[in-house]
């Protein structure tokens, strides 16, 4: 089974965004079989980047726990300058190998950190920061390992940090209603290590690569 990243090219995400005509993309996607496409939620963020903004050109992205880089290539495809970071939990999976080689390719920028040693290392600020299905890992590890946990006060003070680098929104998506987190998990997490939220928007739902939903959210900063 394939993962990831169907045979698409970028031109027609161009086009299906600019034209609304999807037909390309569908007969490609449905052509085959994937365990996780994630192009939901490049799709949900662009959509809505573009219709607050009417531009993606030289919006500047943070992707936390960037994984494969499909999300954070596809927004820099539109136009976007991306950065994304990921820590070598996941690495063992031959996720980095390309991105390492692609560094700074096409407005894309890869980085294999944790999110609090990329902060103590970088102090640029962002346009919108990107947090797809990784704060849960904070409390519990990779994968529920306890690997790279976070102590509360590290969590406060890392969301503390977010709020105040995102001059946009902070695009997050959390599990709900899956084993080992209640329904409401997500809003919840947020409301334990900040005493004050910016404004949320609900974005709907996408699915995890285990088949369950999630909720999908932006903290809008204005």
């Amino acid at each position: 089974m394939k993962t990831y990243l169907p045979d698409i090219d970028i031109s027609d995400l161009v086009h299906a965004l600019a034209s609304q005509d999807w037909t390309v993309v569908e007969e490609k996607i449905h052509s085959q079989q994937y365990e996780r496409l994630g192009l939901d939620r490049a799709f949900a963020i662009a959509s809505d980047l573009l219709m607050r903004h009417q531009s993606l050109t030289g919006l500047r992205i943070l992707d936390v726990g960037c994984n494969s880089g499909l999300v954070a290539k596809v927004l820099s495809a539109l136009g976007c300058v991306v950065v994304g970071i990921d820590n070598s939990d996941v690495d063992s999976q031959g996720l980095y190998s390309e991105l390492e080689s692609q560094h700074q390719f096409a407005g894309f920028e890869f980085h294999s950190k944790d999110l609090a040693e990329f902060f103590d290392s970088d102090e640029r600020h962002w346009d919108c920061i990107l947090l797809l299905s990784v704060t849960h890992h904070w409390e519990t590890g990779y994968a529920m390992s306890g690997k790279r946990r976070y102590s509360d006060e590290d969590i406060r003070h890392l969301l503390a940090e977010l709020f105040r680098r995102a001059r946009l929104s902070i695009y997050y998506e959390c599990p709900s209603g899956e084993p080992g987190f209640a329904v409401g998990f997500g809003v919840n997490f947020l409301l334990r290590y900040c005493s004050e939220l910016p404004k949320t928007r609900s974005l709907g739902n996408t699915v995890g690569p285990n088949g369950y939903l999630r909720e999908f959210w932006a903290l809008d900063m204005e």
